[in-house]
């Protein structure tokens, strides 16, 4: 009986930057590539995409703890929307279109997949996952509670592999979403994608752990401020050119945020935001896609 390998096509590091949202900006994440590596290892998955944004430089640092596992890719801005980048050689700079970010993608063999196509709150291709040459459609993902854009996703897969990934911004996270392929080595699910023999799966995060995640974030951040962690990532360098004055600020407030009851405030409060903008899309584009 031919083995079963498990990946997760989409996760982030500490090395994915910062998310802006209105006047707030805060770490997309605070994970490091060991700890990804760690939880990988732990759940036996065969293949762990690191896809930060607009960088492979958090796939390589986790590629020295696990070279066999580790798939180097990205999640790139391309002016039409998330492009996600799996078994890349070399960083795909942002900003180009989506055809030219493909064609790069594709240049260094590598594997195109868009990433929450029909997102009501992340930048999304949309309906041109019908006419660009994507290898993959990340059908499932575990970040979109909304259940709407994942629907749309996977009715309009129009053929491509049906990929699932966590789009994990903690390390519990990973493993949310997956994707299953005959065999157990990153080349057979490179093979898998190519002819479209995967198995998408998972089940969507839950608000536990969006209110783990937001704690988790302030909690590390006041650990960069006090310099506790040694992490040259984003974070570190953004604090880094922050007067000493305003870091005693910053760290008293990430340390009032991390322990207090904000995180499921604001845990709650996004929910119900998300979940309006999901039915939103949906009323938009039912009829048209469905």
């Amino acid at each position: 009986m031919q083995e079963i390998g498990i990946s997760d096509i989409h996760t982030h590091t500490m090395y994915s930057g910062f998310t802006n949202y209105k006047f707030l900006s805060f770490p997309d994440s605070v994970t490091t590539p060991r700890t990804s590596i760690k939880v990988a290892e732990k759940m036996g998955l065969g293949a762990l995409c690191i896809t930060d944004h607009n960088t492979i430089k958090g796939a390589l640092v986790a590629q020295k703890f696990n070279k066999d596992i580790v798939v180097i890719g990205e999640e790139i801005s391309s002016n039409e929307g998330e492009i996600l980048g799996l078994f890349l050689q070399e960083q795909v700079e942002p900003g180009l279109s989506a055809e030219e970010t493909i064609e790069q993608i594709h240049s260094q063999d590598g594997i195109a997949v868009a990433p929450h196509p029909y997102s009501g709150h992340c930048s999304c291709v949309g309906t041109k996952t019908n006419t660009l040459k994507f290898d993959g459609i990340e059908v499932f993902n575990s970040l979109h509670r909304d259940g709407y854009s994942n629907a749309l996703a996977l009715k309009n897969c129009n053929g491509h592999a049906k990929l699932g990934g966590s789009d994990a911004h903690a390390s519990f996270m990973i493993g949310n979403g997956y994707t299953l392929f005959n065999g157990s080595s990153q080349e057979d699910f490179r093979t898998a994608i190519k002819n479209r023999q995967t198995i998408h799966g998972g089940e969507v995060a839950s608000l536990k752990d969006f209110v783990k995640y937001s704690a988790r974030v302030a909690f590390e951040s006041s650990k960069t401020i006090m310099k506790f962690n040694g992490v040259d990532c984003p974070m570190s360098a953004r604090i880094s050119r922050v007067r000493n004055s305003r870091k005693m600020s910053y760290l008293l407030g990430s340390v009032v945020y991390a322990f207090s009851p904000l995180p499921v405030i604001c845990t709650l409060l996004g929910d119900r935001v998300l979940q309006h903008k999901g039915r939103r899309v949906w009323k938009e584009q039912h009829d048209r896609y469905l």
